[in-house]
């Protein structure tokens, strides 16, 4: 796939996301424990983990659908407050797991509803859909059915339509390849890394997968109950793992891409 760049109307100058002492806790149970991260504009950053070590919550303190009980999240250079948080998102592309696509609108509606909102006239939101679902390679005919009647890769393609119909800055995507089968996973992460290198956005994707995420990333987190085990590049882990850890966990993922138990 060779998606043609589109202008982008995102702000020039976007510094990035950053994590600065970050604690949350549910019901007395640490979920994220002092992280201190910086998301780096213009990079594809993988947060990689075992499930329930704090990867999908950090995700969701980011886009500020929920709030740190200590230490901040700035958007942008600014700490943002629960009031600004709003106006933030427009900036902000987050694709769910599974899609979450509203089973009541078709994928047309799906993408546009966010730009509706916000004043977008009829003509202005085609010609977004148009032009997005030539980039994530979606029949157009395909836009007026309902989630149901669509695939699991089509439904994703038309998530990822809309978390780009705004020209976010950030693009967060959380486990975006998780539910399909392999052969319709590895189409979509060969589609999702020439997006990415397409459109040159800063994008956070939540995978538990390590070869997904070595594909797909500049840069890989790997997290473990809540806290940051080792930053950089994904050949770092892979090859210079910082704990036993780390080595344990990229060998447990090599054994299973090879079948192994060993």
């Amino acid at each position: 796939m060779s998606p043609t760049p589109t202008p982008s109307s995102a702000r020039s100058g976007f510094t990035g996301l950053t994590f600065n002492g970050v604690v949350k806790e549910y019901d007395g149970n640490v979920a994220v424990s002092e992280v201190d991260l910086e998301i780096r504009a213009g990079e594809t950053t993988a947060l990689v983990g075992p499930s329930g070590c704090g990867k999908s919550t950090l995700l969701r303190l980011a886009v500020g659908l929920i709030e740190p009980d200590r230490g901040q999240v700035a958007f942008d250079g600014r700490t943002l407050t629960a009031s600004q948080w709003e106006k933030a998102r427009r900036r902000i592309g987050y694709v769910i797991q599974e899609g979450g696509l509203f089973p009541h609108l078709c994928a047309r509606d799906n993408t546009m509803l966010m730009a509706r909102q916000l004043g977008w006239d009829a003509e202005r939101c085609q010609r977004r859909a148009t032009e997005l679902a030539a980039l994530v390679q979606l029949p157009p005919e395909l836009l007026d059915r309902y989630p149901l009647e669509l695939s699991g890769g089509q439904r994703q393609r038309v998530s990822l339509m809309r978390a780009l119909f705004l020209d976010p800055e950030l693009l967060l995507l959380d486990e975006p390849l998780g539910a399909l089968d392999p052969m319709i996973r590895y189409e979509l992460q060969h589609e999702l890394r020439e997006i990415f290198r397409a459109l040159g956005k800063t994008v956070v994707l939540v995978t538990h997968d390590l070869p997904e995420a070595a594909y797909l990333s500049d840069r890989m987190v790997l997290i473990r109950a809540g806290q940051v085990i080792q930053d950089g590049a994904p050949s770092e882990l892979i090859e210079s793992p910082a704990d036993p850890f780390v080595r344990d966990f990229v060998q447990a993922q090599r054994g299973l891409a090879d079948g192994s138990c060993d």
